[in-house]
């Protein structure tokens, strides 16, 4: 189990628990979880690498990825407002690597429940060995 830490206070705001649990299952790597809070027509573009459209593409995307196995994940913030949301922090890979992340969300409505877009950038972070 990778270490979580999240500095966002998430408090009583659904759309913000929705996107903190959304990121602490991608570092366990639960493609259920993960796919359980987009609707069928996600629109997922990881900026770079894919643009990705439909729950069957997400699910082809994170089995590739199985992969990689997370030794932490740090939420620095979360903000919602209305239909939009937005996350960051650091992923640690188990092999050391460091990556900073940011997800920037379109809720299918002002209620949350599940999200209809997404686009991510990355960045590698270089060891400071």
């Amino acid at each position: 189990m990778p270490k979580i830490t999240v500095h966002a206070d998430c408090g009583n705001a659904p759309e913000k628990e929705l996107l903190r649990d959304l990121n602490i299952a991608f570092a366990n790597a639960d493609v259920e979880g993960i796919l359980d809070v987009f609707t069928d027509d996600i629109r997922w573009q990881i900026v770079g690498e894919a643009d990705l459209r439909g729950k069957a593409a997400v699910r082809a995307a994170l089995q590739a990825m199985s992969g990689v196995v997370t030794r932490e994940l740090v939420i620095d913030s979360i903000i919602t407002q209305g239909r939009a949301g937005a996350v960051n922090g650091l992923i640690v890979s188990e092999s050391g690597g460091a990556v900073a992340f940011c997800d920037f969300c379109q809720f299918a409505s002002e209620a949350g429940g599940k999200i209809e877009s997404m686009m991510s950038y990355s960045v590698a972070l270089k060891s400071e060995e």
